[in-house]
């Protein structure tokens, strides 16, 4: 097998960063002996390539990290699923429930679990929204707060 400038050239990145195996740091630094132009051609253009690698490992982090925000900002869903799901419940039996001679008990119960769920997902998007929220700047401006 032959390995011509368009080989090299792919696994620079790798070899230039470090990450490259032992077999492949070989075989670009022996094409290199070979072809000294393509070498300082790389060489010259190197800081290019490194900014290419490192961009997309700090992009990668960057969406990593919006990810997780995104998720914190929202609440947990779980909650909200289970507190839409009983108030619609409540909302059904007090539907079927509409003639006088039966007991509001199922209603009643219903919406207290209705409540309880609403009241778990405020409060828990309240907190994580407060946890993320609170800046260094924002503690120094409270009232006693002495600097």
């Amino acid at each position: 097998m032959k390995v011509t400038r368009d080989v090299i050239v792919d696994l620079w990145p790798l070899y230039s960063s470090g990450e490259a195996s032992p077999d492949t740091r070989a075989l670009v630094e022996e094409f290199l002996d070979g072809d000294p132009d393509f070498a300082n051609e790389l060489r010259r253009d190197a800081p290019l390539s490194e900014e290419i690698v490192m961009k997309g490992h700090e992009a990668d982090q960057e969406m990593r990290t919006f990810l997780k925000a995104k998720r914190r900002v929202l609440g947990y869903p779980i909650l909200l699923m289970f507190a839409m799901m009983f108030t619609c419940m409540a909302f059904g039996r007090i539907v079927a429930d509409t003639s006088w001679d039966v007991s509001p008990r199922g209603f009643i119960a219903t919406a207290v679990i209705a409540l309880g769920f609403w009241v778990a997902f405020f409060w828990s998007l309240w907190k994580i929204r407060s946890r993320i929220l609170i800046t260094p700047a924002a503690t120094d401006r409270q009232p006693g707060n002495k600097k």
